[in-house]
This record gives structure tokens, sequence and C-alpha cells, in this order.
């Protein structure tokens, strides 16, 4: 059970790092890169669409994994 514990912990920390590393914050004072594109990066546009997904696949996984253990 302990490795599961970690493994656990581990894959949040990674995803809360790789939220942090794809973000994108405006830069007022820089030069212009292309035109008019230069909004930050939404993170957070999608992600129910993500949870659903996810739940839907945790769910069936447990369903499946429930079926092969009976």
């Amino acid at each position: 059970m302990r490795i599961n514990y970690n493994k656990f912990i581990l894959t949040l920390m990674l995803f809360a790092v790789s939220f942090a590393s794809f973000a994108q914050l405006p830069n007022p004072d820089g030069p212009s890169t292309g035109g008019e594109d230069d909004l930050p990066a939404p993170i957070n546009s999608k992600i129910i669409y993500l949870s659903i997904a996810a739940l839907a696949f945790a769910f069936y996984y447990l369903r499946k994994n429930k079926a092969v253990k009976a």
C-alpha cells in the first residue's frame, strides 16, 4: 500500500508541475512576436471535459479489474 501512496503523490506532483510549466503570463513591456496573438494560454478552458474523461476512464478501469478478479 505504501508504494501506491507514493505513486499517487508523485503523479499529483507531476500534474501540478505540468500545469505550471505550460502557463504563460502576458508580457506587456516585451516586443510583440507575431500580431495580435499575445494573450496568455488558457489552462482551464477544457478542464471540465478532461475531468469527465478521467472519471469515465477510472470507472471503466475499476469495472474491468473487478470483473477479472471475481
